[in-house]
């Protein structure tokens, strides 16, 4: 189906034929912006559900070993960053020049280092909910996301567990593996 307008035929004036090219034109643009089907979008998140994370963050043996800098975050399914859940990295003296180690998580967040980072942790097991809602506080389609998990440390190992889950109506659990510094991660979504 053609969305240009018809050529210019003697009864159309110049005014006319102007005018049919622009509805054209807009209904072009619209289509960019609102693709065909837009308005049957994905049902919303499942109220009262809640993904839940958990992972362990390896002890490194020997020497004067660094804490890591570690980023939790939800991709949508095109890999674009939907929500940081849990930032640990130094933001003071000469800790904010490691934090590109994160490399994933600050190629696409580094605007939220200010409002989502903690404190680094020592080794051990940890958890991190995602209630569905976006950085932007709106609630996320149910549909299919990218957990991930990063881990760097100054002058040591570089980590990345990265596991893809559906999100709809029925709970599950998943282990998304391991990598370096990042051990046992899985995944529950179920009844917060």
């Amino acid at each position: 189906m053609s969305t240009l307008p018809p050529d210019p035929t003697p009864a159309d004036t110049r005014r006319s034929f102007l005018g049919k090219l622009a509805a054209a034109g807009a209904v072009l643009t619209l289509g960019r912006f609102f693709p065909a089907g837009a308005a049957a979008a994905a049902p919303a998140w499942v109220k009262g559900m809640a993904l839940d994370i958990t992972f362990s963050v390896a002890t490194e043996e020997g020497g004067r070993v660094k804490r890591p800098y570690v980023a939790v975050w939800i991709e949508d399914s095109a890999g674009k960053p939907v929500r940081t859940l849990t930032l640990w990295a130094q933001t003071t003296g000469r800790g904010p020049r490691w934090i590109p180690d994160l490399r994933r998580w600050y190629r696409g967040n580094a605007d939220l280092l200010d409002t989502v980072s903690s404190a680094t942790r020592n080794p051990g097991t940890y958890a991190v909910a995602w209630d569905g809602k976006t950085d932007r506080g709106a609630a996320a389609p149910r549909g299919d996301y990218y957990v991930c998990i990063e881990s760097a440390r100054e002058h040591g190992p570089y980590s990345l567990v990265r596991g893809k889950v559906t999100l709809g109506a029925s709970a599950f659990r998943k282990d998304l593996g391991t990598d370096g510094d990042i051990g046992a991660a899985r995944v529950s979504y179920a009844k917060a």
